[in-house]
């Protein structure tokens, strides 16, 4: 006689997992939340840099102004912003475009690409500069000079500050031609090179870049690019004739 037993057998439960449609539902919608986290961090970063560029960019003019105040016949350089004082945060380049007192113009940027940059044309108040002592720089105040100025006007870079730091980039060219000039009057089948120009009167300078790509007479060709992201670069050819390329 066959006996059944009457207990229940049980059965595994069987769960129930993911897809792949929905895992990839999933990893796209994390993806597009780190993405937009991205943007936002990428902008807050980008916005808190260009405010110390800002930043720093006023501490130079008043380092500038400092040092007009002793020497108001000379022309600043970032030398000078330094010994009054100035010192540039991380990852901020501060230029001097125009050290003259009568034409300042200044530049500061973040050293991220796509970052503004800022510039400060000018002083704003009124200007009396002491009388310029033959010994050195000793730090602001120096000269016992006065003067009175109100916040500078810091602004995004315009088509009047493109213009001059381009034309600061012509004038060196120009002056390396003709350092050259005197140069193959003495040695015609020479061959300039950046290092013989000071030797000739040329004066190199702190914001621009300068190379000789050709430094034998008939075929001279030099370059020059105010160091700003976006300046144009010049050329100067063995007839003295300028292009930008």
């Amino acid at each position: 006689m066959e006996f059944r037993s009457k207990i229940p057998r049980t059965l595994p439960i069987r769960q129930k997992g993911f897809t792949l449609t929905e895992v990839l539902f999933v990893l796209a919608i994390l993806g597009v939340l780190l993405a937009v986290a991205g943007l936002f961090y990428s902008g807050y970063r980008t916005k808190v840099s260009e405010t110390v560029a800002q930043e720093d960019l006023r501490q130079a003019y008043n380092s500038a102004m400092a040092f007009f105040i002793d020497f108001p016949q000379r022309a600043l350089t970032r030398v000078d912003l330094e010994k009054y004082g100035f010192r540039s945060s991380a990852r901020i380049e501060t230029r001097v475009v125009d050290g003259r007192l009568d034409h300042l113009l200044l530049v500061s940027y973040y050293t991220l690409p796509g970052s503004k940059i800022f510039m400060i044309e000018g002083l704003r108040g009124d200007f009396t500069g002491g009388k310029e002592p033959s010994g050195p720089i000793i730090g602001p105040g120096g000269s016992g000079g006065g003067g009175s100025f109100s916040d500078p006007l810091i602004q995004p870079m315009n088509e009047m500050g493109w213009g001059r730091c381009n034309d600061k980039a012509k004038t060196e060219l120009k002056e390396a031609f003709n350092a050259a000039q005197k140069y193959f009057a003495k040695d015609p089948g020479g061959s300039i090179t950046k290092d013989i120009l000071p030797d000739y009167g040329y004066l190199p300078s702190e914001e621009v870049n300068l190379l000789v790509i050709n430094g034998k007479k008939p075929s001279l060709e030099i370059s020059a690019i105010f160091s700003v992201p976006g300046a144009s670069n010049f050329m100067i050819d063995s007839s003295g004739f300028i292009r930008e390329g």
